[in-house]
């Protein structure tokens, strides 16, 4: 079963994920503030500085400050605005619909070789496939290489509190960069990433800390996404049945996936750089806070019926946060979703679980996703062009 968040609830002290305690924040109201207000710092070595001025011993969140360059994730403005400029133009809607095609295709493709069986397992024969295709196309890289960075990003997915979980968190993000580097040396960069190397704004080590971006938020959270949106579509006959007689409502459906199932359902934290009052509680300077979207999507005060799925009331949801850091990946992880769907609803007709819905297992982690997606349907000849 998919993990149900914390209750919405004013800002409590608790022990994070990272093995620091901090403040979380579940509330949509105090989320947006927080995600919004430049007072939240995410820059490492301020964080330590701050955070040694305060008594306490730094604190890293998963990838904090390691490996080679900063990461979009882990600066804060203006540095994070610079690099936000010089990468921002490589995911416009624009960037991401002159991809559709590929997409459109590679998801129908998926998708027809599982239509004469009659069923097929949706995470291993769509939703991966699907989301590595299009991050190698959009990346440059060859998809032959996920076998190679695969195992490495979902170690840093992994939430792994044994002994040595840093130290293989670190290994993990070591073996991203060094497949990148090689990538770089040996002239073998392109799309995106050759982007990033010919542009004049960026260093080797900033090139470096951005491509690694890629391969972590890339694909996984998208994939599981793309599952477990289907997942709560399928959970209710009557509500896949609904957006099989009615198309114009894929979009619709995309984003109350993105309500339900958010693909990174707490953000790593963040710090106060001096005392800020948020929902009525004094977060002291130097004090982590963690920002759980999964349970400020479920606010009651802000979405009166969030625990039922609907395709028809308006949106809202931060599942791609909010502010400055806002996913430079949305729009295309809502375009390869919003393709696999349509995919599913051409080529496989009528779908139906091939298990219970509380049967399904969900592997935990930064990212949620299925283990499996298991579905049946009837059988059609097989074509790389269904619907």
């Amino acid at each position: 079963m998919l993990a149900v968040p914390p209750p919405c609830a004013p800002p409590r002290w608790t022990a994070l994920p990272d093995g620091v305690e901090g403040w979380l924040v579940t509330r949509y109201g105090d989320a947006r503030a927080v995600l919004s207000d430049p007072r939240f710092i995410r820059d490492p070595a301020r964080v330590a500085r701050l955070r040694g001025a305060a008594g306490l011993a730094p604190a890293h969140g998963r990838g904090f400050g390691v490996g080679r360059g900063s990461t979009l994730l882990h600066v804060d403005p203006p540095e994070h605005t610079r690099l936000r400029r010089a990468v921002g133009p490589m995911f416009t809607t624009r960037r991401a619909e002159s991809h559709g095609s590929l997409i459109d295709e590679l998801a129908r493709t998926l998708v027809g070789r599982c239509a004469g069986s009659g069923m097929a397992d949706l995470v291993c024969d769509l939703a991966v496939p699907l989301a590595v295709g299009v991050l190698c196309q959009v990346a440059g890289l060859p998809p032959a290489d996920h076998a190679r960075f695969g195992p490495s990003v979902r170690r840093v997915h992994r939430i792994d509190q044994g002994s040595g979980a840093g130290q293989r968190t670190v290994e993990a993000i070591s073996a991203l960069d060094r497949y990148l580097e090689e990538r770089i040396a040996r002239g073998r960069a392109s799309g995106v990433l050759a982007e990033l190397v010919d542009s004049e704004r960026l260093s080797e080590d900033e090139v470096i800390a951005l491509g690694r971006d890629l391969l972590v938020g890339g694909y996984e959270s998208t994939a599981n996404l793309i599952s477990g949106g289907l997942a709560l579509l399928l959970a209710e006959p009557s509500r896949y049945e609904r957006v099989r007689r009615d198309p114009t409502l894929v979009g619709a459906t995309v984003e109350e996936s993105l309500h339900q199932v958010a693909p990174f359902p707490e953000l790593e934290a963040r710090y106060a750089a001096e005392a800020v009052e948020v929902g009525g509680t004094l977060i002291s300077a130097g004090d982590a806070v963690v920002v759980n979207v999964a349970a400020a999507n479920r606010d009651p005060d802000r979405f009166p019926a969030a625990e039922r799925w609907s395709v028809d009331e308006p949106g809202g949801h931060l599942s791609f946060g909010h502010g400055a850091h806002h996913c430079l990946g949305a729009v295309l992880a809502r375009r390869e979703a919003d393709a696999a769907l349509r995919a599913v609803i051409n080529g496989l007709g009528d779908l139906r679980l091939g298990c219970r819905p509380e049967e399904l297992e969900w592997e935990p982690g930064l990212s949620p996703g299925l283990r499996s997606l298991p579905v049946r349907f009837t059988a059609r000849p097989p074509s790389g062009h269904a619907g």
